[in-house]
């Protein structure tokens, strides 16, 4: 059941186009400013990015956003998809929900 609503909630970001998927998420340095520069250049306000594996520096920089939430794939919850509006994966994120979830 957890997985078939999973996979309706992903289905239903893709076709409101509030789904995006980047190569890779880093930040050269663990500094908030920057990161929120970043994330307001590509004309994200409230965001969910998730990773295969949560880097320091991307950790470090968002933690104090009010807006911006990074986890890793396997803490990805409905919940979590739910609350923001836009959803940014990376595809090693996807590749490994997709082996969770098969």
């Amino acid at each position: 059941m957890y997985r078939a609503g999973m996979a309706t909630i992903l289905s239903q970001l893709v076709r409101d186009e509030r789904l995006y998927v980047v190569e890779e998420l880093a930040a050269t340095t663990p500094k908030t400013k920057e990161f929120a520069g970043q994330v307001k250049n590509l004309g994200l306000e409230q965001v969910l990015f998730v990773t295969k594996q949560l880097d320091e520096n991307v950790y470090l920089a968002s933690r104090n956003l009010p807006n911006v939430l990074v986890l890793e794939a396997h803490q990805v919850d409905p919940y979590s998809l739910l609350r923001y509006k836009k959803v940014v994966f990376t595809r090693d994120a996807i590749a490994q929900l997709e082996e969770q979830w098969v």
